[in-house]
């Protein structure tokens, strides 16, 4: 519909009424109404020629829709409208399959019902200099995705020319009313209307509490709970609460574990923060082991990971083993058999991880997350590898990244290095060596300045451990909480990620899950090639943008690796989809394209619709992985299991994953009907 003069009139007169709305949301038998005949949660307001429905969940209130009033209008009218969450006449998978199978032309896109007028741009608000883009579109794709033109305003004008039925508006995210009902005011002169993302309940009460106990905080929760959220308002409240000690003077650290978060969480800090973001750095552990062992001139080169392979192989052959002539050959015959990825991760993650520094140690050290058993013998075998590939390693002066954390936790451990903070957020402490924990921990200047968020089942590095087992600092006793309800996906993406991770939890502890959010089922489709591949992607990011009303900016693919993310970019190409991969360090998130990331540079971001493909050609992904016992091959596909849970668990509102038709690999299959739409053909 379009909007006339009388919506400025009801900008003006609505004050009135937004007002009554914060002092009293209840329905009053008058101007207020609760509509229960379609949901006891729903009520109308009546202001002028509008009626504003809203919802009421204390403390706050959540607008749903405008909708003009007409004299023959009653509120039956909304009787129709669907308010149970994704409708299931919105069948995705069906418009999916039907333009992949029928033809290699994607989706016609939708005509504008109208030639779009300059007064209508004039009447949303939408600036001058954006009038001419928009005047000369002519179909719903180019306007979702039209690049000069802010998302604000395209969505403000899509949403009016193709009004959003009250059943999908039901279930979006909530705002919070501002505290200043007059910033509608502002949103009349053109500026931005000042509604913000809310907390919820649950989640307000974990930014502030133990901030004054003795020790520190653990916050648990699965994907899209909003950990890091918190995290950053934690920051604040944090400095709040030095200011309030009299502080002038502290510095707190920010860490997380991706190079590709850290801008984002800075900017997010700024916008939280202002000025007083100058006392929070956000760093990843990496760099801030790098520039603390810069400090004292330690800064070794890193080793390639081909170059480490070759030195490691140089140490099997050559390391001494100790014993008798049996047991030495014992030994040697167990090194020999032994899977080699299982012997480096047993080396980086257990011995130097684990800051194990004799042989006595590593025979009585736990191993956290490796379920393959190792016998005193075979420990003493791994252990004579391990001394041979330091030997080798020392005359390169190289090491790896785990050596660099460790020394960097020695150096402050012995007084080396005197660096403090005095708060200390740990975002998503699941991916963290032990070393990094006790290095992070030493940071701190108090255990009650250490805030740390973690998510077991997201760990893709088998990281499962005990806390106190790590620093004696570290025990959580009554300061430990557990968020239940997922903010991000809907309810359809995460029980089908749940029901997809099961052979690889680590934390079995039940939890509640809750969502806000419905839609429709993650889609797993068969392709025999990467031709086939690309048609299938193309059509569901397209299809999938449309029903989310979405520009393609907001798609994202997730594959294994660089190699796959530039091919898959080149050949959308050639279906005029324009796509980029970008590597963590690289992301640029405004980039109005399909993104490409590989699954572990995704970590802690989210995208309304989601891809996961490029799998073709990895052997991981083809067959059954080549480990010689079942264990070592369970273990494996665990903690490969998380990662593409991982991946998963980033999509919003639309997912899709590519298997190919090909694969044995246990990893791409046995996907549960109940939650995924499968293709049965």
């Amino acid at each position: 519909m379009f909007i006339t003069t009388s919506w400025e009139i009801f900008l003006i007169e609505g004050l009135e009424k937004i007002h009554l709305l914060t002092q009293n949301p209840l329905p009053d038998g008058n101007l207020k109404k609760q509509l229960t005949h379609i949901n006891r949660e729903v009520y109308r307001l009546e202001s002028g020629d509008y009626r504003i429905i809203y919802t009421l969940q204390r403390p706050y209130i959540s607008l749903l829709a405008l909708r003009r009033r007409r004299e023959n209008t009653y509120d039956e009218d909304f009787q129709n409208e669907y308010l149970g969450g994704y409708s299931p006449e919105l069948d995705l998978s069906a418009q999916v399959d039907k333009y992949y199978s029928e033809s290699a032309q994607l989706p016609p896109a939708r005509a504008l019902p109208a030639a779009i007028p300059k007064e209508l741009l004039i009447n949303l608000l939408i600036p001058a200099q954006y009038h001419a883009a928009l005047m000369a579109l002519d179909n719903e794709d180019d306007l979702l995705d039209c690049p000069v033109v802010p998302d604000d305003y395209k969505l403000k004008l899509h949403t009016h020319l193709f009004e959003k039925p009250l059943y999908q508006v039901f279930h979006e995210q909530d705002y919070l009313l501002p505290e200043e009902a007059d910033s509608l005011l502002r949103y009349k002169e053109g500026e931005l209307l000042a509604f913000l993302l809310k907390l919820s309940p649950e989640q307000e009460k974990y930014v502030t509490w133990g901030l004054t106990s003795s020790g520190p905080t653990l916050l648990k929760g699965g994907p899209g709970t909003g950990k890091s959220t918190i995290a950053l308002h934690r920051a604040c409240a944090l400095i709040r609460e030095f200011r309030r000690r009299g502080h002038e003077h502290f510095r707190l650290l920010f860490t997380t574990y991706t190079n590709t978060l850290v801008r984002t969480y800075e900017q997010l800090l700024e916008q939280l923060l202002g000025s007083d973001v100058r006392f929070v750095e956000v760093r990843t552990v990496d760099q801030l082991a790098s520039d603390l062992l810069k400090s004292i001139q330690q800064r070794p080169e890193i080793i390639e990971p081909d170059a480490l392979d070759t030195l490691l192989l140089e140490a099997m052959q050559r390391a001494s083993y100790a014993g008798s002539g049996s047991q030495q050959q014992a030994q040697r015959r167990f090194i020999e058999k032994m899977n080699f990825d299982y012997l480096l991760q047993e080396i980086n993650r257990v011995i130097i991880a684990g800051q194990v520094s004799t042989l006595e140690e590593y025979l009585n050290a736990p191993r956290p997350g490796r379920h393959m058993p190792l016998s005193e013998l075979q420990r003493r075998a791994i252990w004579s590898v391990h001394q041979k590939l330091e030997q080798l390693l020392a005359p390169t002066h190289k090491a790896t990244w785990h050596h660099l954390r460790a020394r960097a936790e020695q150096a402050l451990a012995t007084g080396k290095i005197t660096a403090r903070y005095e708060a200390v957020i740990v975002d998503e402490a699941q991916d963290l060596d032990p070393s990094v924990l006790r290095l992070l921990t030493r940071l701190c200047a108090t255990p009650r300045g250490l805030f740390i968020t973690a998510d077991a089942n997201q760990s893709i590095y088998g990281s499962h451990f005990s806390w106190t087992s790590i620093h004696r600092d570290l025990e959580f006793r009554g300061r430990s909480g557990t968020l239940s309800a997922n903010y991000r996906s809907t309810r359809e993406i995460g029980e089908a990620a749940q029901s997809y991770l099961q052979t690889g939890i680590l934390d079995s502890e039940p939890a509640e899950r809750r969502y806000t959010h419905n839609g429709p089922l993650p889609i797993v489709r068969k392709v025999y090639n990467e031709q086939d591949e690309t048609q299938l992607l193309a059509t569901f990011l397209t299809t999938a943008k449309r029903a989310c009303r979405l520009g393609i900016g907001s798609c994202a693919i997730l594959c294994p690796s660089e190699k796959a993310g530039r091919s898959l970019a080149k050949s959308l190409a050639r279906y005029q989809i324009e796509a980029a991969f970008m590597s963590g360090q690289y992301l640029d998130l405004e980039s109005p394209c399909v993104k490409i990331l590989t699954l572990n540079a995704a970590k802690g971001l989210e995208f309304p619709i989601v891809a996961l493909a490029g799998f073709h050609g990895v052997n991981k992904y083809m067959r059954q992985p080549a480990y010689d016992t079942e264990v070592e091959r369970q273990e494996a596909l665990s903690l490969e299991r998380r990662l593409l849970f991982v991946g998963m668990t980033r999509a919003m509102r639309a997912l899709l994953v590519v298997v190919p038709a090909d694969s044995s690999s246990p990893l791409l299959s046995n996907f549960d009907s109940h939650y995924w739409n499968i293709d049965r053909a």
